[in-house]
């Protein structure tokens, strides 16, 4: 193993690694080493890009390079699963972009494998667990800043699935893994479970908006069969209740947002990734600025401010410090246990959507 300025981490998949992952986990304290694509124009460019010293075209390469200490899965969601496999069988650390999977029967397979292989982490890349004002807000709430919680609501808002001229591709392909309750809505309920406590039941339902996409090369035509929109309701065993939008159907969509109501109190994380408090003269009193207790992260070296950019260089921060330690157990992480959660609770909200019931999980 190597130093935490030596731990190399190599890409399967070149999109999320290109605009976020690497400089992030640069600035955090990894070390970006390799990256692997299908399309060698991609690999060859994203190594370019950002100094790596290997760029391959097939996965199987790069789980096998010795010089790779942690390998961060960022494909499409239908191959999760066979590389996660691979390279925990490999000896490498993996991190598992969301979702975790196809489906419940994938998940709990990957589970297994990351529990054959003990000497070895083996997480979700659920980063918003690492933004300091998530974070934050979390201990508030185990704190007993709001009292009992009587409801929350996970947001996200956008428009970009709104646009006709998208091109066809993985996202709108449930086959592959495709859609917004999975890219996005898997963030929101891990945040929900993580924040709030254990959910009892969901109900849902999910919309697509622009029925066919056409490819961006050959201009083939497909019927998108993957969800542009979902609204979750929550039972949580605490006895809250809860709420989930994630969209991309929304015209000037805002982003994200958390609203957390309790017996004592209130907890408001707005768009800008601001949080504020609610005790005093409750509830007819003012929303009050809470600060952050956490440390800035280096936003000029970072790819963007938003939440995303954010958490996976406090993310890689916990990493670099960790690993090199042999914790294989990191705090606040998602386990692959916490993915097979996740996913059973889409994979719930799906059969609520198609039979119009509540879902027990």
């Amino acid at each position: 193993m190597s130093d935490a300025q030596g731990l190399r981490v190599g890409f399967i998949g070149s999109g999320w690694p290109h605009r976020v992952q690497i400089a992030a986990f640069r600035a955090g304290g990894l070390m970006p080493y390799a990256i692997a694509s299908a399309r060698e124009e991609n690999a060859r460019h994203v190594a370019a890009s950002h100094g790596l010293a290997r760029a391959f075209t097939e996965w199987q390469e790069l789980v096998a390079d010795e010089a790779v200490d942690l390998v961060s899965i960022c494909t499409p969601p239908h191959l999760h699963r066979v590389i996660a496999e691979a390279a925990l069988a490999a000896g490498k650390h993996v991190l598992c972009e969301k979702p975790t999977a196809l489906n419940g029967m994938e998940a709990e397979a990957m589970l297994a494998a990351a529990q054959a292989a003990p000497g070895r982490l083996a997480i979700i890349d659920h980063e918003l667990r690492f933004h300091p004002q998530r974070l934050q807000m979390r201990h508030l709430i185990q704190e007993g800043y709001v009292g009992s919680v009587v409801q929350a609501r996970f947001d996200r808002l956008g428009s970009e699935r709104l646009k006709p001229d998208v091109a066809w591709n993985w996202w709108s392909d449930a086959a592959r893994g495709g859609g917004m309750l999975g890219a996005l809505g898997s963030h929101l309920i891990d945040l929900a479970r993580w924040m709030i406590g254990r959910i009892e039941s969901l109900t849902a339902q999910l919309q697509i908006g622009p029925l066919y996409r056409a490819e961006r090369e050959s201009g083939q035509v497909h019927l998108v069969t993957a969800d542009d929109h979902a609204d979750l309701l929550l039972r949580f065993v605490n006895g809250a209740m809860g709420a989930i939008t994630v969209s991309g159907i929304t015209p000037g969509g805002y982003g994200m947002s958390i609203l957390v109501v309790g017996t004592d109190g209130a907890l408001r994380l707005d768009n800008q990734d601001q949080l504020f408090g609610m005790q005093g003269n409750y509830p007819d009193g003012a929303w009050e600025p809470i600060r952050c207790m956490s440390p800035s992260a280096p936003l000029a070296e970072l790819p963007s401010q938003g939440p995303f950019a954010v958490g996976s260089y406090y993310l890689a921060q916990a990493l670099a410090t960790s690993l090199p330690m042999g914790k294989t157990l990191l705090e606040d992480a998602a386990s692959f246990y916490d993915g097979l959660v996740v996913q059973r609770a889409m994979d719930a909200a799906r059969r609520a959507h198609a039979d119009r019931t509540w879902e027990s999980l």
